[in-house]
């Protein structure tokens, strides 16, 4: 009876740990060149936004691609997108700063955290307004593309 119980473990354990291999850290100079790419285009999307135009976001959007913009009541993808465009038609005076808060990359899928801080939004109106971005990207066809993430008005904290 223990014998019924034990075969399949010990097949399992058999398995060459190459069939778990894991996925290579980048080294710390392609780490940064991968980040600096992202960024970038990060910020490219933002400026554009603040111009009224929503297609650099667009242009940068993976296969499938689902996101979760705050004050939205679910995800949404390039639909959500094209319908932010129509809104922000004729909108072009966003003020906003980015700062960049974290970075994961593993192997053709990285993770950016960052806050952003609009004194104004698009349609002029001064604001005060901070958010905490993710987004995570894909390589897809040698190029990386936003899949997904969330944003949220940033929490009041307590301190600890």
């Amino acid at each position: 009876m223990l014998m019924r119980y034990l075969l399949p473990a010990l097949a399992i354990a058999a398995i060459p740990s190459a069939a778990y291999a894991t996925t290579p850290a980048p080294a710390a100079q392609d780490k940064a060149a991968i980040q600096a790419e992202i960024w970038a285009k990060e910020q490219a999307i933002y400026a554009a936004r603040g111009r009224g135009d929503i297609s650099v976001y667009l242009s940068n959007t993976a296969t499938d691609y689902l996101a979760w913009p705050p004050l939205r009541a679910k995800p949404e993808g390039n639909d959500g997108l094209n319908q932010t465009g129509r809104e922000l038609k004729g909108k072009n005076q966003e003020k906003l700063a980015m700062n960049l808060t974290g970075f994961a990359v593993n192997g053709d899928t990285a993770v950016i955290y960052y806050d952003t801080h609009r004194t104004r939004r698009s349609d002029g109106t001064p604001a005060d307004e901070r958010f905490e971005v993710t987004h995570t990207w894909v390589r897809e066809n040698g190029q990386w593309k936003v899949f997904g993430g969330m944003a949220r008005a940033t929490p009041i904290r307590t301190p600890r």
